[in-house]
């Protein structure tokens, strides 16, 4: 029997985030690193640069008060620092701690052999569509990134 192409977007619709959400909360409840998901969203939005709070609220889903609590208990760790924005001294921005950055990259390495590891028994042909389905994820985020930068400049037009 033949599965049509609107019911495959359906399955991989419906799949998708629970595929992903479930390799996270896996992976963390292995990890020597206690962090929440949430926690290591902020971690990895971070290593690319200090954020503003309201940025990283919209980026993990949450409130902004529920992100501050999330900072202020990263800053008691020692993992991240607020520092005055060069170009605004009235915006606070939040950056990462040597600390933080030595988290962030013990948590990556060990994602990585978790992965490596599981990884290193699937057929070449399998790690080869796993590579190719990574590349079509980033191209949909992009998508959906230009998306949500348009409402949110033609929410802001309104």
């Amino acid at each position: 029997m033949h599965v049509s192409r609107g019911v495959h977007i359906d399955e991989i619709a419906e799949a998708l985030p629970t595929r992903a959400a479930m390799l996270s909360r896996l992976f963390l409840a292995q990890s020597s690193i206690r962090v929440s998901r949430t926690d290591a969203g902020v971690l990895q939005a971070l290593a690319a640069g200090p954020c503003r709070v309201t940025f990283l609220a919209a980026r993990e889903g949450v409130t902004q008060p529920a992100i501050t609590v999330l900072v202020n208990r990263m800053v008691a760790r020692g993992w991240v620092r607020r520092e005055s924005d060069p170009l605004d001294g009235r915006v606070v921005l939040v950056a990462l701690t040597d600390s933080g950055r030595e988290i962030w990259e013990r948590l990556r390495r060990e994602y990585r052999a978790l992965l490596h590891e599981e990884m290193a028994n699937l057929p070449d042909a399998d790690v080869e569509v796993l590579a190719r389905a990574t590349e079509i994820l980033d191209y949909l985020v992009d998508r959906l990134r230009e998306q949500a930068r348009s409402l949110g400049s033609s929410a802001q037009d309104a």
